[in-house]
């Protein structure tokens, strides 16, 4: 195996005995020899794959595909019956919900024995409970049976623990989805963190985790690989070929949305995640919330909301309407010229939009002394958004300070909530107020052959 090839199979299979009667199972053992009384089901077959050192592979495939399957041959879990696979490096996996859990153990409990397993001393744990019981973020509950945890405990519990084994290879199968929004920011952020050194199996449904994520896609098809490559192409051939296969569903799509009788909802929900964006200036400050280092300190930021103008409950909001969106900051160090950014990101930590306070005082700064609380006020159009639940993000800066000027970021903490009546399939929406398809020529006077129609 190359030094960059990290994981490689080579012409793997994984065959599976299918016993009609449990009593065929007892024969098979005792007097099988040559006669068979199961019927075999190859899962996987000739499957040959390279994953190199720091790449994220996603796969996808239609539900019975052979996708788990691979990834437990690369985890080691079940053994390949035809081929070989070679993994170099220490190996996390997320299989499943709960997958390795002792449900009659606690939580602390689990978090060692799984640690251990994944190849940490128990003085490392130790060293590193306190980090992994902050990213699961269960309180009392580590304590506690693991019986008693909720799915989205035991996703928090066994993603926290992958989080901190220092591993090489991270296997993921269908479980970004799970837990609250303010915890599928944080292993978003792991994610990107974790991809700049580590390399990632990401198995999702999820067509749109694989293209943020993932450098190439490989598509599985009845147990064989069906094409590998780029992912941009590989997500659209496989779109394709569900599309045609969908015979009693809908084959178009559509770009865009609609108004509809029933207009959004957005809903402020503290405790939820929110989405960013920026701007950047050649000037001098340049904001890009993806690429800000860690903060320095000085500061904090006690508020980050944002709420309607025209009314004052944030669940009577629409889409559409004017908003504001209010920074509340305490400056601690002698003197500071602030800069306050937000950003609004998606599940995904997209940046969907954002901006910063540079522009507005680009000449004659306010001075904020040691101990001041200020305010930054953003003004403007709430987009119209596919409905979920957004992470506010908000960051101060300090004009002042050279090089690095984060002085703090204020994350995981604010949320919100869009319930959209729009049709929308993309990121961001749009009001659509009239479509029309005009036949027999360009004349928008003509009364025959002009189907409109008009929206709110």
């Amino acid at each position: 195996m190359s030094r960059d090839v990290v994981i490689e199979a080579v012409g793997v299979g994984k065959v599976f005995a299918n016993f009609r009667r449990p009593a065929d199972h007892v024969k098979q053992l005792l007097r099988g020899g040559r006669r068979r009384y199961c019927e075999e089901f190859w899962a996987l077959r000739g499957v040959d794959l390279e994953v190199l050192r720091g790449e994220t592979l996603g796969v996808v495939g239609r539900n019975g595909a052979g996708k788990s399957t691979l990834l437990q041959l690369i985890c080691g879990t079940l053994a390949a019956s035809s081929g070989r696979v070679q993994v170099r490096g220490r190996v996390a996996a997320m299989l499943e919900l709960g997958a390795g859990f002792n449900r009659e153990l606690t939580g602390r409990e689990n978090v060692y024995l799984n640690a251990m397993i994944l190849g940490l001393s128990e003085a490392q744990i130790a060293e590193r409970f306190a980090a992994i019981a902050d990213f699961a973020g269960i309180g009392a509950y580590m304590e506690q049976p693991v019986k008693h945890y909720s799915s989205g405990m035991q996703a928090r519990l066994g993603f926290a623990v992958c989080a901190h084994v220092d591993a090489d290879i991270l296997v993921i199968d269908e479980i970004l989805g799970v837990g609250d929004a303010a915890f599928q920011q944080r292993c978003m952020r792991y994610l990107q963190q974790f991809r700049r050194h580590g390399t990632v199996l990401l198995v999702s449904h999820d067509t749109a985790a694989i293209a943020r994520l993932c450098d190439r896609v490989l598509w599985l098809d009845a147990g064989q690989v069906h094409a590998i490559g780029p992912t941009k192409e590989i997500c659209h051939r496989y779109h394709v070929a569900l599309a045609a296969a969908a015979i009693d569903g809908p084959t178009d799509f559509a770009v865009g949305g609609r108004l509809g009788s029933h207009p959004s909802r957005p809903v402020l929900v503290r405790g939820e995640e929110p989405s960013v964006g920026g701007t950047s200036d050649a000037d001098g400050f340049s904001f890009d919330p993806n690429a800000v280092g860690p903060a320095v300190g000085g500061a904090s930021i006690e508020e980050a909301s944002i709420r309607a103008l025209q009314c004052q409950r944030a669940a009577a909001m629409s889409g559409g309407e004017q908003v504001e969106l209010r920074v509340v900051c305490r400056v601690e160090a002698a003197s500071s010229r602030p800069i306050v950014a937000f950003a609004l990101r998606d599940r995904l930590r997209q940046v969907l939009f954002g901006d910063n306070t540079y522009l507005s005082h680009r000449g004659e700064r306010p001075v904020v002394r040691r101990g001041a609380t200020f305010v930054a006020r953003f003004r403007f159009r709430l987009p119209y958004l596919p409905s979920g639940v957004y992470a506010l993000e908000a960051m101060l800066f300090d004009a002042d300070r050279p090089g690095e000027r984060l002085m703090c970021r204020y994350e995981d903490a604010n949320f919100l909530r869009i319930e959209s009546s729009h049709i929308s399939h993309g990121l961001v929406n749009i009001a659509m107020r009239a479509i029309e398809i005009q036949v027999g020529g360009a004349d928008e006077t003509a009364g025959d052959g002009v189907g409109r129609v008009h929206f709110g």
